[in-house]
């Protein structure tokens, strides 16, 4: 009865993405021992486990905006903060700040937090499309990793990202983008209820052009992410061993999470990173 009742709530929980994301977060860290970052695996080599996969990620995406030593850096949805905390040892920036909406993802980056005794970094409830606790030109670098997706007022979120920035300030934006036209009835209202809002390519030069944020790289990393996906058998093997009942409706959840972004990403969808500068004054 257990077990049906959590596979119930599991599949309930894409009904939103507050309770998705919870339920996320719950999966994770039943069947990984941790919390772990909230994003995608990025395929490094076939030994990684999940939480090294999401790591080379984030490597990934922060060779466009390195070095980050010394700076101030603002990462805007930042999930659980286990991404934030990452950069914040790996890469020693002077502090960072990560934003979110989702108030049970900033309960546990500050839980976390308080654990690991980390004191660089500093988390906050706050919306990507409009930041009443973020002062303008407060930040030399601001990070968005695969959260811009859920946000409907796109041109506000890269307004907000050009207040925030210095001038001469660098951004990243690593995002999952629409390949096709928009689908169906019934899927639209699924994904209203999501917060889906995938931007294509053209959009995204576009928006970032009217707030006059100069582009000036963009990678494909889909085939690796793919890949990285793929490589799951690799993750399962090393997870710890426990009771097969206990977690078996978080294993599910997590496989058919795996393989819904398997198929999405082939067929529909195509992850890019944009990253590029802020004007400086003249």
């Amino acid at each position: 009865m257990e077990l049906i009742a959590q596979m119930i709530k599991l599949i309930k929980s894409g009904s939103s993405t507050t309770s998705y994301y919870e339920s996320m977060n719950q999966a994770l860290h039943q069947v990984n021992d941790e919390f772990t970052m909230l994003h995608y695996p990025f395929y490094g080599k076939r030994s990684d486990n999940f939480r090294q996969a999401q790591e080379n990620l984030t490597r990934q995406c922060l060779k466009h905006v390195e070095p980050l030593h010394g700076k101030s850096v603002l990462e805007i949805g930042c999930g659980n903060g286990v991404q934030t905390k990452f950069i914040s040892e790996k890469y020693k920036p002077r502090y960072i700040t990560g934003i979110d909406l989702n108030r049970s993802n900033i309960k546990i980056a500050n839980r976390e937090k308080s654990r690991r005794g980390i004191e660089n970094a500093y988390f906050l409830v706050d919306d990507a499309q409009n930041m009443q606790k973020i002062k303008d030109e407060s930040f030399d670098v601001v990070l968005n990793i695969e959260s811009a997706f859920h946000y409907p007022n796109k041109l506000s979120f890269l307004k907000e990202v050009y207040r925030t920035l210095v001038p001469g300030g660098k951004f990243l934006i690593a995002d999952i983008l629409t390949t096709r036209e928009p689908s169906k009835r019934g899927r639209k209202r699924w994904k209203r209820k999501m917060i889906l809002h995938h931007w294509s390519l053209k959009e995204y030069l576009e928006g970032l052009k009217k707030v006059n944020l100069h582009v000036e790289h963009i990678e494909d990393i889909t085939d690796e992410v793919i890949r990285g996906f793929q490589n799951y058998r690799s993750w399962f093997k090393q997870m710890k061993k426990r009771s097969f009942l206990r977690t078996l409706a978080f294993r599910l959840f997590y496989f058919i999470n795996i393989h819904l972004n398997i198929f999405l990403l082939t067929r529909r969808r195509q992850y890019l990173i944009i990253s590029g500068t802020k004007p400086s004054r003249p």
